[in-house]
């Protein structure tokens, strides 16, 4: 039985970043159009003023102007927020988004 190789590039193609960021910052403001937006409160520490974490519903980017919590990608949102390792992470957005 053959496995098949998890693709980052697959991966991240089959989750629009808005969609996602949609499901795991539920309390986002609804994004109006692409591109950087606000992302709510911070994720990665006790975040009590919103505006200070945006999120690229384009690329995937994050970034916290607090607490400097960064990322280029969804991916490395989950590992971040997770603690996870890269291939880690991809599964667990793999499983979670029912990505082949």
């Amino acid at each position: 039985m053959k496995t098949a190789r998890l693709q980052s590039d697959g991966v991240k193609g089959s989750i629009p970043p808005a969609d996602f960021y949609r499901a795991e910052l539920p309390a986002m403001p609804p994004p109006r159009g692409g591109g950087w937006r606000d992302g709510g409160l911070c994720c990665f520490h006790d975040d009590k003023t919103a505006g200070s974490f945006r999120v690229n519903l384009e690329t995937g980017a994050f970034c916290c102007f607090s607490c400097g919590s960064k990322g280029a990608d969804i991916i490395a949102f989950i590992q971040q927020r997770d603690g996870l390792s890269f291939p880690e992470a991809l599964k667990k957005l793999a499983d979670d988004w029912g990505v082949e």
